[in-house]
C-alpha cells in the first residue's frame, strides 16, 4: 500500500476581523505601521464596506499574504476602477505562485462589483521586484503618481 502526500490547500478568502493575529507580521514586511487594535478597526470596517475589501491567501491554515482593494468611479468613469491599495506575500512564499492566486482574486472581486481595470502604485525605485511582478501579472506602467499632504 503506497501512502499519499497531499500538497498544502491554498485558499483566498475575504479577511475577517479574526485575521489581526496572522496579518500583523505581514504588514510589518509591508513596513506598514500599524497595531492589533487599529488592524482590528480596519479590519471591521472593511467586513462592512461595499467598495473595500481584503483578501487573504491561507495556506493549511496560515495566512501568507494579503491584498487590501478600494473601488471607486468619478464623474468621468463609465465603469468604476478598482485599486489594489496594498498587497504582501510572506518573504518565505514568495515566488510559489501565491502573489499570482491573490491578483486573480482581485480580478474576480474586481470583476463582480462590476470594475474591468485594476491599477495599483508599486511603490517606486526601491520596489522593483514588485514592479516586475505585476508587469508580469499584465499590468502597464503609465504615467506619474502625484500627491499633497494637506494642512488641517
Amino acid at each position: 500500500m503506497s501512502s499519499m502526500v497531499l500538497a498544502p490547500a491554498l485558499v483566498i478568502r475575504r479577511s475577517c476581523s479574526g485575521d489581526v493575529e496572522q496579518m500583523l507580521p505581514l504588514m510589518r514586511q509591508l513596513k506598514y505601521p500599524t497595531t492589533p487594535s487599529v488592524l482590528y478597526e480596519r479590519l471591521c470596517i472593511l467586513e462592512k464596506h461595499a467598495y473595500l475589501c481584503s483578501l487573504v491567501a491561507e495556506l493549511d491554515g496560515k495566512l501568507v499574504g494579503t491584498t487590501f482593494l478600494k473601488q471607486h468611479q468619478t464623474h468621468d468613469m463609465i465603469r468604476p476602477v478598482t485599486q489594489i491599495t496594498a498587497m504582501v506575500v510572506d518573504e518565505k512564499h514568495r515566488g510559489t505562485g501565491v502573489g499570482r492566486e491573490l491578483v486573480e482574486a482581485a480580478e474576480a472581486w474586481a470583476r463582480e462589483q462590476g470594475s474591468n481595470q485594476l491599477v495599483l502604485s508599486a511603490g517606486g525605485e526601491r520596489n522593483m521586484l514588485a514592479k516586475s511582478f505585476y508587469e508580469h501579472m499584465g499590468f502597464i506602467c503609465q504615467g506619474y503618481r502625484l500627491s499633497k499632504l494637506i494642512n488641517s
